[in-house]
């Protein structure tokens, strides 16, 4: 008999939210005829929901919206995947708990939200910095919450699960997130004469896109752009002004598929935050061609260092790395090369199957 699962994530296709984009990723490349999944959506559901036969419930957009998002928990499904760390999340989830029979609850872990003195314990078993990203005190313990109660968490990086082992005990394992290879590669590529640096991610303080402004102060040679949405665009659009800096431009976020396009037409990627998951983005990048520079306090799996990019563990580091690759054509093109390679194994048509055998295993396990 078949099992049904309930994904309490946005199917919509202009949700951008990341973590609803891989709910729709995965949900739309599931096949098994043992297991049904319902979502939801507040219009209609992206077309391959809709033509993979997932069943979708639609809440609109209101004030109610949390209350409504809370009663669809209610329903005979034989587990939850993928909650999220709203307070109808937590509500929806406490009331089943008293109304049904205890069924698998099925978390993800992409990224570290936690207390201070929590980051500073895992920065010890570490050896090295570690960084929180950014949540109230109230979202925090919501999520602790949440992965306390949880039956199992899926990892999306070894460094991760072992932060959830150290959090959360022995009920982790560790699965990688995919790419849409069909719009992240890098056939048609147009690299350009004068190197084009480029950055992508929320224009927000904790993804310290300060640090880009500054590298475009200091390597005119080279052009710089960022994609993305968030409070400092203009800021620092006007101080890139302010400072004379022609060679810089902060711009709105982008399609997917219009940002493959960037990509096929740059030469670097660079990600200067601190606190990150495993940055899909820089996938994206290096499967489009592109040498990646990132920090190495995440411990992102997707960057080899000195082989698809440059793994930095401070600042004048980063910058060195970044003006290696500026003043080096050939290093960029054979890291950029071996970066695609990897990511063949990066394709969600891959990766997808190997979720679903996951989650029908521990939803058949109740």
């Amino acid at each position: 008999m078949a099992v049904h699962v309930f994904v309490p994530r946005w199917m919509d296709r202009n949700d951008i939210n990341a973590q609803n984009s891989n709910a729709r990723a995965l949900l739309s490349r599931f096949n098994r005829q043992d297991a049904s999944w319902t979502a939801v959506c507040s219009e209609r559901p992206d077309f391959p929901i809709q033509a993979n036969g997932v069943r979708t419930i639609r809440l609109s957009r209101t004030r109610l919206w949390q209350a409504r998002l809370a009663l669809a928990y209610q329903s005979r499904y034989d587990a939850i995947f993928y909650p999220g760390p709203h307070w109808a999340d937590k509500l929806g989830i406490q009331a089943r708990s008293l109304t049904r029979a205890r069924k698998p609850l099925i978390l993800t872990i992409e990224g570290i939200v936690a207390n201070i003195e929590t980051v500073d314990r895992f920065s010890a078993l570490t050896g090295h910095p570690v960084y929180a990203q950014p949540g109230t005190e109230q979202y925090v313990k919501r999520l602790r919450w949440l992965y306390k109660r949880a039956d199992h968490i899926i990892a999306i990086s070894p460094f991760l699960a072992r932060f959830a082992n150290f959090c959360y005990g022995d009920k982790v394992s560790c699965l990688p997130l995919g790419i849409d290879r069909s719009i992240f590669h890098s056939v048609g590529s147009q690299r350009p004469r004068r190197c084009r640096v480029v950055g992508c991610g929320s224009i927000k303080a904790s993804k310290n896109p300060q640090a880009f402004l500054e590298l475009a102060a200091r390597l005119t040679e080279a052009d710089f752009i960022w994609f993305g949405d968030g409070e400092l665009l203009p800021t620092l659009n006007d101080e890139a002004r302010r400072r004379r800096l022609n060679n810089l431009r902060f711009t709105k976020a982008v399609s997917p598929q219009v940002l493959a396009d960037e990509f096929r037409r740059s030469s670097i990627f660079v990600l200067p935050s601190r606190a990150e998951g495993v940055p899909k983005v820089t996938q994206e990048a290096a499967a489009c061609g592109l040498p990646v520079v990132l920090y190495g306090y995440f411990e992102a799996p997707s960057i080899v260092h000195e082989h698809n990019g440059f793994v930095s563990w401070s600042d004048e580091q980063f910058a060195a790395y970044v003006t290696s690759l500026v003043q080096n054509p050939q290093l960029r093109s054979e890291m950029g090369q071996r970066g695609e390679e990897m990511a063949a194994q990066w394709d969600w048509n891959k990766i997808a199957p190997q979720w679903e055998s996951l989650i029908i295993r521990l939803a058949s396990s109740a």
